[in-house]
């Protein structure tokens, strides 16, 4: 018998839960330790595993830029380790352009408070340590 989605969002949420309160099991993705933005790309590209989504709001404020997004907790099947990831959507004339930003997280509470804190012009601005970019599918070639 297959689980109803109010099930499998139960199911994600004890999930969740219970990686909030085993902090020994949370780091940031090894990706963010390797050399470029491109590397640390290729390291969790197509292997990351949805744990949480924020939703597009926390707080009053927007958690992506632009028109449309918001942010989400990953884990990455190869490391392990926490990423969390704005996604922001430009809504063109002719064609929207997607940006993505990944952040290295070692905590969920890291991740809860980065959302509870800043919108998402100001994590870009006042973000301090490496994180990776990709415009419309390109990844910036450094860590910005």
């Amino acid at each position: 018998m297959s689980e109803t989605i109010k099930e499998l969002e139960q199911r994600k949420k004890e999930q969740y839960d219970l990686l909030k309160r085993s902090p020994n099991d949370q780091h940031h993705c090894v990706g963010f330790d390797l050399p470029t933005a491109a590397d640390a790309f290729e390291h969790f590209r197509g292997m990351l595993e949805e744990l949480w989504g924020y939703g597009d709001m926390c707080n009053g404020h927007c958690l992506h830029t632009w028109d449309d997004g918001g942010r989400k907790l990953y884990r990455c099947r190869n490391c392990g380790g926490l990423i969390l990831v704005q996604e922001s959507e430009y809504h063109g004339e002719e064609n929207d352009d997607h940006y993505t930003d990944y952040f290295p997280v070692d905590s969920v509470q890291e991740a809860e408070r980065l959302n509870e804190l800043y919108g998402g012009w100001a994590i870009e601005k006042e973000w301090k340590g490496k994180k990776v970019f990709v415009s419309n599918g390109h990844v910036t070639p450094y860590f910005r």
